[in-house]
């Protein structure tokens, strides 16, 4: 390791973050979102990072003893590691080099499909690439230290910086995942088959993960669309369910489920809200003394509405108001089960599912516990109907913040795509004609 490299890392690791990789020229070939040009004409290499979330509040989360602290965590962690790359940033300019920092999450390319979110760059691959992660079952990248829990940041650069060790590509679905596979299990929506892989090809090589049935699927759940499990023991902290996939195993077919996801969304009255703080929080750095106004997880106090009131004051700071529920954060739950063991995976997976179900109560931003599905039901079916004029004006603001931020036509980017599916097609068929496609789960 070169100089350079060592002076880096030394920064980064004064900054508190301990996580931290990199890669350089001959590690950037994949899917689109892993052309660092794309940030930053010239961009050559990359400084990937990861930071830790909160356990506690993690534990927290997925028990449905609070949603609070993870929503502060997560409001934390993104500006943290959004500070520590704007950081790097300065300190590579500094060195007389181009820099620029991703922003933590939420940065996507245009599309015609405004609901497609292709990353500017993706922190997964970026991790990946450098080496201080490898794909887990459920797609998210893990780490040696952390599990899958992790905020990942990223610094693209012109220097020419050499390439830290990866890890193996099956080096967590080989041990870890193997004797695991929990995420799959956190899924409301059912998004992984049962069985099977599918492939990232990064660098010449096919990167395994869960093989997904629709990504869509996640929007529902991450959305907070539908929260109840499959077996309609427990939930996520999402306020709604889809009526339809109530007890099983939701359809695939991509234009049912957007017709579904579609219905939903624009019954809850405060979808665009709920979505612009979430982009806000993880696109835009906010100045630090606005943040430290917000406490830590472990500051807040028990009282969930007193919680409420601070979320709800701290979101009107940075110009979002016209919440039913602040805790806009309901699932992520393949991630956040995902600890650095599998005896760790398990207790967090024993704690969603023995937290049992949760839905909105009569005051704003209530959630209430039920004891089963039955007095869940009958809490939900009791709320009041929200006005025809709320939800219009909901419907609205989400069609102007959607196309707003994330409709258009990318020439550079579609063409990078269809080559890059040339090529994942092409070494998925080798592989297969060597005997090695498709370890079965």
């Amino acid at each position: 390791m070169g100089e350079l490299e060592l002076e880096i890392k030394d920064f980064v690791r004064s900054q508190g973050v301990e996580v931290v990789g990199i890669a350089g020229p001959g590690r950037l070939d994949g899917p689109p979102s892993l052309d660092p040009t794309y940030t930053m004409a010239g961009a050559r290499s990359i400084v990937s990072m990861a930071i830790p979330m909160d356990t506690d509040a993690i534990y927290a989360f997925l028990s449905k003893q609070s949603p609070s602290p993870h929503n502060v965590d997560q409001s934390h962690g993104n500006q943290r590691m959004h500070r520590v790359s704007k950081a790097l940033e300065e300190f590579l300019v500094s060195r007389g080099l181009r820099a620029r920092a991703v922003p933590p999450n939420n940065s996507y390319r245009r599309s015609p499909d405004i609901f497609a979110t292709h990353p500017s760059f993706s922190h997964r691959f970026g991790a990946i690439a450098s080496g201080i992660g490898a794909q887990g079952w459920s797609g998210n990248v893990m780490t040696r230290e952390y599990g899958a829990s992790v905020y990942l940041g990223t610094v693209v650069t012109d220097a020419l910086l050499r390439n830290d060790p990866q890890l193996e590509a099956r080096h967590f679905i080989r041990g870890h995942c193997a004797g695991c596979k929990i995420c799959a299990r956190t899924c409301v929506a059912g998004m992984f088959e049962e069985e099977g892989e599918e492939y990232v090809l990064l660098n010449g090589e096919l990167h395994p993960r869960g093989k997904r049935r629709n990504i869509d699927l996640c929007n529902a759940s991450c959305f907070g669309l539908h929260a109840l499990s499959q077996d309609r023991t427990w939930t996520t902290w999402g306020p709604y369910w889809i009526r339809e996939w109530e007890g099983l195993k939701p359809g695939a077919g991509r234009l049912q489920v957007r017709r579904e996801l579609m219905q939903r969304g624009g019954s809850t009255g405060d979808s665009a809200t709920r979505f612009e703080l979430i982009r806000r929080t993880g696109k835009t750095l906010f100045p630090k003394e606005l943040i430290d106004e917000l406490p830590l997880p472990d500051e807040l106090p028990d009282d969930q509405a007193e919680c409420n009131r601070i979320m709800t004051e701290h979101a009107a700071r940075v110009g979002v108001t016209g919440f039913h529920d602040p805790n806009v954060l309901t699932c992520g739950q393949c991630a956040l089960v995902c600890g650095p063991t599998v005896a760790e995976t398990t207790r967090r997976y024993e704690a969603l599912a023995d937290g049992g179900l949760v839905v909105r109560g009569e005051r704003a931003g209530e959630m209430v516990r039920a004891t089963n599905y039955e007095e869940a039901v009958a809490v939900r079916v009791a709320r009041p109907r929200l006005q025809r004029i709320e939800l219009l004006r909901d419907n609205l603001a989400s069609m102007v913040l959607w196309h707003r931020n994330y409709f258009g036509v990318e020439p550079r980017s579609i063409a990078q795509n269809i080559l890059y599916q040339r090529r994942l097609k092409r070494a998925l068929r080798e592989q297969g004609s060597q005997g090695g496609c498709h370890e079965r789960a």
